[in-house]
């Protein structure tokens, strides 16, 4: 059975977005888009083999498309299917960040609580023997032996 690279709906609409705006304003791109022979899904394991021939486990975006329009211009053979897993990267709004950065400062507060709430914490310390040794010239208590001496 072979391996297979399974893109999220997300990775394929940006992929797909970011190939339909570039083929807006390069015809020579949108003759190449529409080869029969190719496809996101197939652009996205070349990617995906590239970045693992690299040693690579992240890539920036501007690599990725990089990689997305190096596959359309090329008569590339097939690569094998890789096993893996693509993510997109979202990026945040003012509002998002500064919920972000929010949340990460109270975090933090709570962190740092705990550790002097555990620093403050009395430490539990073993229990201190009492029992001395007998002075010299003192009779040791001795229990005595149900068993009579013998024993």
């Amino acid at each position: 059975m072979a391996n297979e690279m399974k893109s999220s709906n997300t990775v394929m609409e940006v992929v797909r977005n970011y190939m339909e705006e570039r083929c807006a304003s390069d015809p020579i791109l949108a003759i190449k888009y529409a080869n029969p022979a190719k496809s996101l899904e197939k652009a996205l394991n070349y990617v995906a083999h590239e970045v693992q021939k690299s040693g690579l486990t992240i890539m920036d975006s501007d690599s990725v498309f990089s990689l997305i329009l190096h596959y359309y211009d090329e008569n590339l053979e097939d690569v094998p299917n890789v096993n893996c897993k693509i993510a997109v990267a979202k990026e945040l709004t003012d509002t998002e960040r500064a919920e972000a950065k929010e949340q990460a400062m109270e975090q933090y507060k709570e962190e740092q609580l705990r550790e002097l709430r555990r620093q403050n914490q009395p430490k539990a310390t073993a229990p201190k023997h009492t029992a001395t040794a007998p002075k010299a010239g003192e009779e040791i208590n001795v229990q005595p032996n149900l068993f009579g001496d013998d024993f």
